[in-house]
């Protein structure tokens, strides 16, 4: 199925469930929705950064400092994120919630961040939403600046908060 069609859960401006809605109606329209956000950390304490296809509907040819996207219709915020793990990296991998966030300026999400310990499995990248991977500490990840806002938004909050270091 067309990812553009696929049904997402709609919330209020409080992150009450409102229904659901196509993922394009979702952006066009700018609803507020709910997002997974997964940071994959390796043995090193290196940061999985994923570069983004050029056909992307958002911020093509970005990196993304995390795996993640938008919680389907009916679906948990831990079942979107293993989904998204899953579908992304080809990774099935214990998650450990860490924080909620919100984006506003016209994202209108509000996001639950999770981490993950890599250790060495096959990765098995989604070629139509990933072109490559690169590991990168913490410091270098922070800096980059050709990351999709809410990936960098996200990581900054979890160092913020000292969730990480």
């Amino acid at each position: 199925m067309d990812p553009s069609r696929v049904r997402v859960q709609i919330v209020d401006a409080f992150n009450r469930p409102a229904g659901s809605a196509r993922r394009c109606d979702m952006r066009r329209l700018r609803m507020w929705h709910r997002a997974a956000y997964i940071f994959v950390f390796d043995q090193h304490n290196r940061l999985c950064v994923q570069r983004r296809t050029l056909w992307k509907d958002i911020f093509p040819g970005y990196r993304d400092l995390c795996a993640g996207g938008v919680v389907d219709a009916g679906e948990t915020m831990a079942s979107a994120a293993r989904r998204e793990l899953q579908e992304e990296l080809g990774l099935s991998l214990p998650l450990e919630p860490c924080l909620s966030l919100h984006f506003e300026q016209g994202m209108n999400a509000f996001g639950s961040v999770f981490l993950t310990r890599y250790h060495g499995e096959p990765i098995r990248l989604q070629a139509s939403e990933v072109t490559g991977v690169e590991w990168l500490t913490l410091e270098d990840a922070l800096a980059i600046d050709d990351a999709t806002p809410d990936s960098h938004q996200a990581l900054r909050a979890l160092v913020d908060q000292g969730v990480v270091a």
